[in-house]
């Protein structure tokens, strides 16, 4: 498991907004803007059953992330990692919590079992810039 700085948890906290990257069964990448909650350890967010993310992640649970701000100083970090699709149980209450605790439209709008699919990532690989001054 790969392991956060203090100011690369921060920073992923403080941005509301990331994009993800899966891979169709034809091999075309997609990349969508998601609004994301983050435990310390793992990366989640809501989809559609529908939505063309869930059907490249049932072809190949490889996912990419980027959770960046580019104003003075351009910062990100991004990870490389496996995603575990959620659809009811412990785990998917688990993530439904965090997401109504960190985004208002959920706590609006309530995720129910079998009407959404949750999102876990595992990072296994990461690089950060413009955060810790060092590249990782």
């Amino acid at each position: 498991m790969i392991k956060f700085t203090k100011k690369e948890a921060d920073f992923i906290r403080k941005r509301s907004e990331a994009r993800v990257a899966t891979v169709s069964s034809k091999g075309w990448p997609q990349v969508t803007t998601v609004v994301h909650a983050f435990n310390g350890r793992h990366i989640y967010f809501a989809m559609d059953y529908g939505s063309r993310k869930r059907k490249n992640l049932l072809h190949s649970n490889k996912i990419s992330i980027i959770i960046d701000v580019y104003e003075r100083q351009p910062k990100a970090v991004m990870m490389q990692g496996r995603a575990e699709l959620l659809e009811k149980g412990k785990d998917f209450a688990y993530t439904r919590h965090l997401l109504e605790m960190r985004h208002a439209y959920f706590q609006a709008n309530k995720i129910k079992e079998t009407k959404a699919v949750l999102v876990k990532i595992t990072p296994i690989r990461k690089v950060s810039w413009g955060i810790d001054d060092s590249h990782r």
